[in-house]
C-alpha cells in the first residue's frame, strides 16, 4: 500500500467518523419539532445507529468482493449515502413522516420514533458499518499494526463531528445547510477513492453539490420564507396571515409548535394568555408596581399592554425579543419588558428576587415537555420566589378530564408542592368524556396562613356564613 493510499483511506476513514456523529446528531435535532427530547427518544435513535452499525461492520467484514470489488462497492455506497442524507434528514421529510404515522392510527410518540428510525436510520447505519470494515480489511491486508490508528482516526473524526455539528455549523449556517455540509463532506469522499477517471468524479461531486443546495434554497422550499433561523438551539417561524377585513394575524413556530399568536383583532392572542392578561394582571391591586416573572416567554404577549408593572422574561432562545419586536409583535417592547437569556432551571437556582405572579409557560405541546419543569424539585423553586400573597400560573397542556397518566402525575406533583389553595382551570369549553387536550391552568396563592380545619357534621362555623366585603 502506497503512502498516499495509506491517507487516502484514514482522511475517508475519520471523514466516516465525522459524518456518522453529525447524522447522529442533526436526527436528534429534527426530532425535538416532532416529538420533543428526552432519554427514551435518545436512546432509541442511538440504539437503532449503535445496532445497524454492528450490523454493517460484520457484514463489511465477511462479505466477498469477488464479482464486485471492494473500491466500487465502497463508492456506491458513499454516493448512496450522501444522497440518502440530502432526502432523509430534511424538516419536510421528518415533518412529512410523522404526518402520516399519525394519520394511519399511531399515537405514541415511542413507536412513531421506532417506526422512523427502522425507515430512515438503518440502511444509512448498515452503510457506514460496511464502509468502515470494508477500509478496515484493506489497510488491515497491507499492515495488521495499523488496527489502532485506524479506530484512533474514526474516533477523531467523530469527536469532531460531535463538536463542529453543534457548536458551530449549526448555530452559525442552521441545521438546512448543516444537512448540505454533510452530504458534501460524504461526496468528497466518495471523490478521494472513486475508481473512475478523475474528471467523472468531479462532475457526480460537483452534481452532488449543487442539488443539495437547490434542495435547500428557501427559493425551492417556499415554507422556508417564514423561517426566522434553524439552528442547534430551536427551529422558529413567524406566519402571518391578512383577512377579508384587514386583520393580520402573526403565528409564531418554535420546534413546529404554535409558541404564541398575535393579532391586530378584538382577540389579540390566544386564550390562555388572554385568561392571565385579564384575570391575573389587568386586575392587580393599583397604586403598586408589581414584579411579574415568566418563564417561557413566547412572544411576551403576557401583560402585553401593561405599561406600569415590572416583568422578567427568561427563554434559552436569546433572539425571542429582536424576533417578536420585527416579525411578530412589530413594534418595540416597552422599558418595563425586561428579557433574560437563560435555562428557566438555572434562574431560579440563581435569583433570590420574590415576584407577586410567576407564569410557568414553558410546555409548548404535548410532546415538547422539558423533563426538569415537571419535577417536585422545580415547582419548590417557583414557590420559593413567591412573594406573600403571590400568585403562580403553570400553563400545561394535557387531558382536562385526567384521561392520561401524565395529567395525573402532573397533578399529584403540583398537589404535592402546593398542598393548599391550588385550583385547576380548564381555558375554553372542554368534553369530560374523551380524552382531547386542553389548556389546564393551575392556580396557587401563596397566602401566608395555612389553613387545614374542616367542615364536619359535629363542628360547622359555617352558620356564621361569610365575611362581607363590597367591591366598587
Amino acid at each position: 500500500m502506497t503512502t498516499k493510499m495509506k491517507w487516502t483511506l484514514l482522511t475517508v476513514i475519520c471523514m466516516l467518523g465525522f459524518t456518522s456523529m453529525s447524522f447522529e446528531l442533526i436526527i436528534l435535532r429534527q426530532l425535538i419539532n416532532f416529538v420533543g427530547s428526552n432519554t427514551i427518544i435518545t436512546s432509541i435513535v442511538i440504539s437503532f445507529i449503535l445496532l445497524f452499525l454492528s450490523l454493517g461492520y460484520y457484514l463489511g467484514s465477511v462479505v466477498s468482493f469477488a464479482k464486485i470489488p471492494i473500491r466500487i462497492r465502497i463508492v456506491q455506497l458513499l454516493d448512496t449515502l450522501a444522497l440518502w442524507y440530502l432526502l432523509a434528514c430534511t424538516y419536510e421529510t421528518v415533518g412529512g413522516s410523522f404526518y402520516v404515522m399519525y394519520n394511519i392510527g399511531m399515537r405514541s410518540s415511542v413507536y412513531m420514533v421506532f417506526m422512523f428510525s427502522a425507515i430512515f436510520l438503518a440502511l444509512p447505519s448498515v452503510a457506514l458499518g460496511f464502509i468502515t470494515a470494508a477500509i478496515g480489511r484493506i489497510i488491515h491486508h497491507f499492515n495488521a499494526d495499523y488496527t489502532g490508528r485506524f479506530m484512533a482516526v474514526d474516533t477523531i473524526g467523530s469527536v469532531g463531528g460531535s463538536l463542529l455539528t453543534t457548536l458551530l455549523l449549526m448555530p452559525i449556517i442552521g441545521v438546512t445547510y448543516t444537512i448540505v455540509v454533510l452530504s458534501i463532506i460524504t461526496a468528497f469522499a466518495s471523490l478521494l477513492i472513486g475508481c473512475e477517471k478523475i474528471w467523472i468524479n468531479c462532475v457526480k461531486f460537483a452534481c452532488f453539490v449543487s442539488f443539495g443546495f437547490i434542495l435547500s434554497s428557501r427559493y425551492v422550499l417556499p415554507v422556508s420564507n417564514t423561517l426566522i433561523k434553524d439552528d442547534a438551539i430551536s427551529r422558529m417561524e413567524v406566519v402571518s396571515v391578512t383577512d377579508d377585513k384587514g386583520i393580520k394575524t402573526n403565528t409564531m413556530y418554535i420546534n413546529g409548535q404554535i409558541a404564541s399568536v398575535y393579532s391586530t383583532g378584538e382577540d389579540y392572542t390566544s386564550d390562555y394568555v388572554r385568561f392571565i392578561n385579564d384575570n391575573l394582571i389587568d386586575t392587580m391591586p393599583k397604586g403598586k408596581i408589581h414584579k411579574i416573572l415568566v418563564l417561557g416567554a413566547g412572544g411576551f404577549t403576557v401583560g402585553l399592554h401593561d405599561t406600569q408593572n415590572q416583568y422578567v422574561f427568561v427563554d434559552i432562545e436569546k433572539n425571542l425579543p429582536a424576533v417578536t419586536e420585527e416579525r411578530f409583535l412589530e413594534q418595540p417592547l416597552p422599558e418595563n419588558k425586561k428579557f433574560e437569556f437563560a435555562d428557566a432551571y438555572l434562574y431560579l437556582l440563581n435569583s433570590e428576587e420574590k415576584y407577586d405572579l410567576i407564569v410557568v409557560d414553558v410546555y409548548s405541546a404535548i410532546q415538547s415537555i422539558p423533563e426538569n419543569f415537571v419535577t417536585a424539585d422545580f415547582f419548590k423553586l417557583v414557590k420559593e420566589h413567591l412573594a406573600e400573597n403571590g400568585i403562580m400560573a403553570a400553563n400545561i397542556i394535557t387531558s382536562a378530564s385526567f384521561e392520561n397518566e401524565f395529567s395525573r402525575r402532573i397533578d399529584n406533583t403540583l398537589r404535592y408542592v402546593f398542598k393548599n389553595y391550588i385550583s385547576r382551570q380548564i381555558i375554553k369549553t372542554f368534553n369530560p368524556y374523551n380524552e382531547s387536550l386542553s389548556n389546564v391552568m393551575y392556580l396557587y396563592y401563596n397566602r401566608p396562613e395555612v389553613e387545614n380545619t374542616v367542615y364536619t357534621i359535629d363542628k360547622n362555623s359555617a352558620l356564621y356564613g361569610q365575611q362581607i366585603k363590597w367591591v366598587d
